[in-house]
């Protein structure tokens, strides 16, 4: 992904559909734990309140058990474009998010909803 564009929903949904990850709840203090290993920009930009994270070697998408259903869209949306560009730091996947976001049409924030429903 070029980093001075931000990705589209087909974009996204097919990176999804094809990396065979799936999406699995935590515990807020047990995503803590499991970033443990995460770049310290990222622990520095989240200060301590992660909601998400990529777990490359169980090939699973985490999300914070307690977030609102909005909130599990947008923090998918967050890592899937990690997902799409590790290389992105997070100011710019975060960003790309909330431009993403904005952009959906109904059908297409259905599609993440029902995802991460």
């Amino acid at each position: 992904m070029n980093t001075t564009s931000t990705p589209t929903f087909a974009q996204l949904k097919k990176a999804f559909l094809e990396s065979g990850f799936e999406i699995r709840f935590f515990p807020r203090h047990t995503l803590e734990r499991l970033s443990l290993d995460a770049p310290s920009d990222v622990k520095r930009h989240l200060d301590s309140n992660i909601m998400g994270l990529i777990m490359p070697d169980e090939n699973v998408i985490g999300l914070a058990e307690d977030l609102s259903s909005e909130e599990r869209v947008t923090t998918f949306i967050h890592e899937l474009i990690h997902l799409l560009d590790e290389t992105l730091d997070e100011e710019t996947v975060e960003n790309a998010t909330l431009e993403l976001e904005n952009s959906l049409e109904p059908s297409q924030f259905g599609f993440f909803q029902f995802l991460v429903g």
